[in-house]
Protein backbone atom coordinates (compact mmCIF):
# COMPACT_ATOMS: atom_id res chain seq x y z
CA UNK A 1 0.00 0.00 0.00
CA UNK A 2 3.20 2.21 0.67
CA UNK A 3 3.84 1.93 -3.13
CA UNK A 4 0.18 2.98 -3.98
CA UNK A 5 0.29 5.97 -1.85
CA UNK A 6 3.78 7.01 -3.54
CA UNK A 7 2.12 6.39 -6.87
CA UNK A 8 -1.10 8.66 -6.22
CA UNK A 9 1.69 11.04 -5.19
CA UNK A 10 3.74 11.48 -8.26
CA UNK A 11 0.79 10.79 -10.85
CA UNK A 12 -1.17 13.82 -8.99
CA UNK A 13 1.73 15.78 -9.45
CA UNK A 14 2.26 14.76 -13.19
CA UNK A 15 -1.46 15.03 -13.77
CA UNK A 16 -1.70 19.19 -12.12
CA UNK A 17 1.83 19.79 -13.89
CA UNK A 18 -0.19 18.72 -17.20
CA UNK A 19 -3.16 20.99 -16.46
CA UNK A 20 -1.11 23.97 -15.88
CA UNK A 21 1.03 23.25 -19.09
CA UNK A 22 -1.91 22.76 -21.20
CA UNK A 23 -3.78 25.83 -19.93
CA UNK A 24 -0.87 28.17 -20.65
CA UNK A 25 -0.62 26.56 -24.07
CA UNK A 26 -4.25 26.83 -24.53
CA UNK A 27 -5.37 30.24 -23.08
CA UNK A 28 -1.66 32.18 -23.96
CA UNK A 29 -1.04 30.38 -27.66
CA UNK A 30 -3.95 30.15 -29.29
CA UNK A 31 -1.98 29.03 -32.57
CA UNK A 32 -1.25 26.03 -30.62
CA UNK A 33 -4.54 24.02 -31.08
CA UNK A 34 -5.38 22.35 -28.21
CA UNK A 35 -8.77 21.13 -27.34
CA UNK A 36 -10.81 22.55 -25.31
CA UNK A 37 -11.79 19.51 -23.69
CA UNK A 38 -8.51 18.71 -22.56
CA UNK A 39 -9.58 19.22 -18.54
CA UNK A 40 -11.41 16.28 -18.92
CA UNK A 41 -9.61 14.23 -20.89
CA UNK A 42 -6.49 14.71 -18.31
CA UNK A 43 -9.34 13.81 -15.14
CA UNK A 44 -10.40 10.68 -17.19
CA UNK A 45 -6.89 9.38 -18.02
CA UNK A 46 -5.44 10.41 -14.00
CA UNK A 47 -8.47 7.90 -12.93
CA UNK A 48 -7.98 5.45 -15.30
CA UNK A 49 -4.13 5.20 -14.86
CA UNK A 50 -4.56 5.03 -11.04
CA UNK A 51 -7.49 1.86 -11.64
CA UNK A 52 -5.59 0.12 -14.08
CA UNK A 53 -2.38 0.56 -11.66
CA UNK A 54 -4.29 -1.13 -8.58
CA UNK A 55 -5.60 -3.36 -10.63
CA UNK A 56 -2.14 -4.56 -11.92
CA UNK A 57 -0.38 -4.20 -8.59
CA UNK A 58 -2.50 -6.48 -7.00
CA UNK A 59 -2.41 -9.33 -10.06
CA UNK A 60 1.57 -8.83 -9.28
CA UNK A 61 1.06 -9.70 -5.60
CA UNK A 62 0.23 -13.74 -7.99
CA UNK A 63 2.32 -15.53 -10.36
CA UNK A 64 4.14 -14.06 -12.81
CA UNK A 65 2.56 -15.47 -15.24
CA UNK A 66 -1.32 -13.72 -13.85
CA UNK A 67 0.55 -10.29 -13.73
CA UNK A 68 1.57 -10.67 -17.71
CA UNK A 69 -2.37 -11.90 -18.57
CA UNK A 70 -3.55 -9.13 -16.67
CA UNK A 71 -1.53 -6.54 -18.21
CA UNK A 72 -2.15 -7.68 -21.73
CA UNK A 73 -5.69 -7.89 -20.94
CA UNK A 74 -5.61 -4.31 -19.28
CA UNK A 75 -4.29 -2.99 -21.57
CA UNK A 76 -5.89 -3.83 -24.68
CA UNK A 77 -9.10 -3.31 -22.93
CA UNK A 78 -7.84 0.17 -22.14
CA UNK A 79 -6.92 0.45 -25.86
CA UNK A 80 -10.07 -0.52 -27.11
CA UNK A 81 -12.26 1.87 -24.86
CA UNK A 82 -9.93 5.03 -25.50
CA UNK A 83 -10.48 4.45 -29.66
CA UNK A 84 -13.95 3.82 -28.86
CA UNK A 85 -14.21 7.24 -26.87
CA UNK A 86 -11.93 8.89 -29.81
CA UNK A 87 -14.15 7.93 -32.53
CA UNK A 88 -17.52 8.77 -30.63
CA UNK A 89 -16.00 12.50 -29.61
CA UNK A 90 -14.65 13.02 -33.58
CA UNK A 91 -17.78 12.26 -34.69
CA UNK A 92 -20.14 14.15 -32.55
CA UNK A 93 -17.48 17.24 -32.51
CA UNK A 94 -15.78 16.84 -35.99
CA UNK A 95 -13.86 20.12 -35.66
CA UNK A 96 -12.35 19.47 -32.87
CA UNK A 97 -11.44 16.19 -33.56
CA UNK A 98 -7.92 16.36 -34.59
CA UNK A 99 -6.94 18.69 -31.48
CA UNK A 100 -8.56 15.73 -29.25
CA UNK A 101 -6.65 13.07 -30.50
CA UNK A 102 -3.38 14.99 -30.37
CA UNK A 103 -4.31 15.87 -26.85
CA UNK A 104 -5.51 12.51 -25.82
CA UNK A 105 -2.48 10.91 -27.33
CA UNK A 106 -0.50 12.91 -25.54
CA UNK A 107 -2.10 12.78 -22.15
CA UNK A 108 -1.68 8.98 -23.08
CA UNK A 109 1.73 8.40 -23.70
CA UNK A 110 2.74 10.57 -20.47
CA UNK A 111 0.97 9.03 -18.22
CA UNK A 112 1.18 5.54 -19.77
CA UNK A 113 5.18 5.93 -19.70
CA UNK A 114 4.75 6.33 -15.87
CA UNK A 115 2.74 3.83 -14.93
CA UNK A 116 5.06 1.43 -16.62
CA UNK A 117 7.74 2.63 -14.90
CA UNK A 118 6.09 2.53 -11.60
CA UNK A 119 5.67 -1.19 -12.26
CA UNK A 120 8.42 -1.97 -12.80
CA UNK A 121 9.87 -0.51 -9.11
CA UNK A 122 7.01 -2.28 -7.72
CA UNK A 123 8.06 -5.42 -9.23
CA UNK A 124 11.81 -4.90 -7.87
Amino acid sequence: MKNFKGFFKNISIISISLLVISSIIFFLTPKIKISPAFPFILVFMYLTTILIFKLLAKSMENRLSKFANAYMLVNFGKLVIFSIIIVVYAVLNKEDAISFMLTFFIYYFILTIFEVFALLRLKS
